[in-house]
């Protein structure tokens, strides 16, 4: 009995090896963008914006409103179209509202982003190549899969009506 269970023991572990070493592959037509950890926690992307670029900006599933860094703003002559409330932890300020004619993130584009111009403070002490914060006004049109190993972020078109989700999965 006891040579059974090793043969079986051996056979789960011959079985289950390439499984735990496979790579993970995008699913479908699914566009795969490169990600970094920063911290080992901030998920950064390159974008374009108004198709220059590309720059580093942290997802924020939890955001509302992109965020672009002043002086990536002057570079880009954004113009302010206003003001808006941005509230944070215990934190609320007004900041300049500008519009992004696009953002593309590999090959997926979104026209007429609206964006906040706001110094980001605590996220560029991370990491100083983060330019912005993208946010779930860009966000919202895409279905995302975030896999932590190896680290890919994906994204494809989200079709009217489809159930949202996003599959975090802690290997």
């Amino acid at each position: 009995m006891s040579i059974l269970k090793g043969l079986v023991a051996l056979i789960l572990v011959a079985v289950a090896l390439p499984a735990v070493k496979a790579e993970l592959h995008c699913p479908g037509n699914v566009t795969s963008l490169p990600l970094r950890l920063v911290e080992r926690s901030q998920l950064v992307v390159p974008i374009t914006i108004n198709h220059t670029g590309p720059y580093d900006f942290l997802v924020d599933t939890g955001a509302q409103v992109t965020t672009v860094d002043p002086a990536l703003a002057a570079e880009l002559h954004l113009r302010a179209q206003g003001t808006a409330g941005v509230t944070g932890v215990g934190v609320y300020a007004r900041a300049p509202l500008t519009q992004l004619e696009s953002v593309d993130a590999g090959s997926r584009i979104v026209e007429n982003v609206l964006a906040v111009i706001q110094n980001l403070g605590q996220t560029q002490l991370a990491d100083r190549r983060i330019r912005g914060v993208l946010a779930g006004i860009f966000l919202e049109h895409f279905d995302l899969l975030i896999v932590y190993s190896p680290s890919q972020h994906l994204a494809r078109p989200r079709k009217p009506l489809e159930r949202r989700w996003l599959d975090l999965p802690l290997c």
